[in-house]
């Protein structure tokens, strides 16, 4: 059987060697492809039996097309890049990789809260202009007298919530989908959306894209949350509304934000809005980034595909409960 990565031109110098090995170990053929519109994947890849995608979105147009596909499988934690209910329409699996990078996106989504509770941005341009005085800056707090609020509670999300308290901050967590008995298992409170915009000092996101969660950060919602919180984003760009946040941060409600994600990605463009802002510090996209975390990925990647073309359903198959009632 065929499986075809669409986009191989996306990870740059690397060959695809962890994918190719596990695939044709397993007595598949691998195909790397360098499509960039679902009209080259209607192309070259209408055969396959297994999609594998980095970062290319694929509609109804496409989806279509695929009449021997089984599986799509993505380079990540997120999958805004397929449409979820076409794919399932179709019959097809979809699947992420959840269980890697936790310990990196945690690692990145912590150091951004340091980063603007400390004010490492600001006290860096002065000592660089120099200005040594510590008494420019904000009020800072001990990490015991503040409360870190998650939005969804998954692996990463936990793991985040255990280092945050080694470092003595209270933690809760909104998720609706998680069991009470995994909070109380993490001695993190479960609250409700408006509780935690209303009791936070730091509040960081950790949830998908999707129609619900689009703008979830937008100015009602951070009119409820404590004048000068902080905000951090490593989980999609789309969850803030830009024009809000921007001017919240303006305004000193928000005191400071940490984004590792933009609305539109790649953002190169330094008249940005959160450029001139010196209250956010901006990282492109990076969180998921170690040489570990990358093996992870390329190994899960090939290791679902090969179980889906083995009439299996892996653990990662998101959309397994609507194909079931098919």
């Amino acid at each position: 059987m065929k499986v075809v990565l669409l986009d191989s031109q996306i990870i740059a110098g690397y060959g695809y060697q962890i994918e190719q090995g596990v695939i044709e170990a397993a007595g598949h053929e691998f195909v790397k492809e360098t499509c960039k519109n679902e009209d080259e994947v209607i192309e070259k890849c209408a055969d396959a039996d297994i999609i594998l995608n980095i970062t290319l979105r694929l509609g109804e147009k496409s989806i279509s097309q695929l009449k021997n596909c089984k599986g799509m499988i993505r380079y990540g934690v997120g999958v805004d890049e397929f449409d979820m209910d076409a794919a399932t329409r179709y019959g097809i699996k979809v699947c992420n990789v959840s269980k890697y990078c936790i310990e990196e996106v945690a690692f990145h989504a912590i150091s951004l809260m340091f980063a603007c509770a400390r004010q490492l941005r600001h006290f860096d341009n002065c000592v660089r202009k120099g200005v040594w005085n510590g008494d420019l800056g904000k009020k800072m707090f001990r990490p015991s007298t503040q409360t870190v609020g998650l939005v969804g509670f998954g692996n990463i999300a936990k793991q985040t919530a255990k280092c945050l308290q080694a470092f003595g901050y209270q933690v809760v967590a909104c998720d609706p989908f998680v069991p009470d008995a995994v909070f109380a298992g993490c001695n993190v409170k479960k609250v409700e959306m408006d509780e935690l915009f209303k009791t936070s000092d730091m509040i960081s996101l950790h949830n998908p894209l999707t129609k619900e969660t689009e703008h979830m950060i937008r100015k009602e919602n951070i009119d409820k949350m404590k004048d000068g919180v902080i905000l951090v984003n490593t989980s999609r760009g789309p969850l803030i509304k830009d024009e809000d946040l921007v001017e919240a941060l303006k305004s000193g409600k928000v005191g400071a934000a940490g984004l590792d994600v933009m609305y539109s990605e790649p953002m190169k463009d330094p008249n940005n809005p959160y450029c001139r802002l010196d209250n956010v510090v901006l990282t492109p996209h990076i969180a998921y980034r170690t040489a570990e975390a990358a093996a992870d990925l390329f190994k899960q990647v090939a290791e679902t595909a090969v179980e889906i073309l083995k009439g299996e359903t892996p653990y990662n198959v998101l959309n397994a409960k609507e194909l079931a009632s098919k």
